[in-house]
């Protein structure tokens, strides 16, 4: 099962990775690795450019995870492509991210995405990960509304903190299905929907059948707030306004009939 005592117990079920920050080093590069893996419990090895590594580091941050970033594309491109193929050797994938708890690599964005749906990612982190000395950043954030019209466009304000509508088919993810990945919230970035929860639908909007759960939430990333009839749903970090939920999509793989 996942659950079991200590950090390598604990990953063993959704880890594909070996690598461990005692191997023997082999060379400078992999001494350069285990050096980073050695000075933080929360490792991420990166690449700027990468929506994955993005979403990733966002999962983390969302989680007031103290971490380590090696940005790889930052480096010469001789040490980048060093650095890539020592990777692929400790955990047998060149991709990126490459996510290592305690010396150990969890894998990449999508078993980090695996870990917080499943509401195991408070467990599976090494103690002390936290920020602020083990103790997770506040879930709720309270700005004032000055402080959100500073921060986001004129549209983003309208529509996240006015409860305005976009009109239909005009938003550029109405139409767009990714494989993997998740959606986040466009004010604070709190995730809110994976790839996966996400159908096709011609109502004109983006759609999605259920939302994320974690413990750090006290539930549901996502929240519902009564509107003229209606159920208004908002991001449960920063009250934005995300649209409405409707219950009117059954199907085998959404029994509920949500439709956010």
């Amino acid at each position: 099962g996942f659950l079991g005592k200590g950090p390598a117990a604990r990953l063993s079920a959704i880890t594909r990775c070996v690598a461990t920050a005692g191997a023997p080093a082999t060379g400078a590069t992999r001494e350069r690795i285990e050096g980073l893996l050695k000075d933080s419990k929360v490792t991420v090895f990166s690449k700027s450019t990468c929506p994955f590594c993005s979403q990733a580091k966002s999962v983390l941050q969302a989680e007031g995870v103290d971490f380590k970033t090696l940005e790889l594309d930052a480096l010469a491109p001789e040490e980048m492509q060093a650095m890539q193929g020592e990777l692929q050797e400790m955990t047998g994938a060149r991709t990126v991210p490459r996510i290592f708890f305690e010396g150990k690599c969890i894998g990449g964005c999508d078993d980090l995405l695996q870990l917080q749906r499943s509401g195991r990612l408070a467990e599976a982190l090494p103690q002390g990960s936290r920020a602020a000395g083990g103790t997770a950043k506040p879930f709720k954030i309270a700005k004032s509304e000055q402080e959100w019209a500073d921060e986001l466009d004129r549209n983003q304000y309208y529509i996240l903190r006015q409860q305005g509508t976009e009109s239909p088919g005009s938003h550029q993810y109405d139409k767009f299905m990714p494989t993997k990945g998740h959606f986040a919230c466009g004010a604070c970035g709190l995730p809110l929907y994976s790839a996966d929860s996400k159908f096709r639908s011609n109502c004109g909007w983006p759609v999605f059948d259920r939302c994320y759960f974690s413990e750090e939430a006290g539930g549901c990333h996502v929240g519902t707030k009564p509107e003229w009839g209606a159920l208004e749903i908002v991001c449960n970090r920063c009250d934005s306004h995300l649209g409405h939920v409707f219950f009117d999509a059954f199907s085998p793989s959404n029994p509920n009939g949500e439709r956010h």
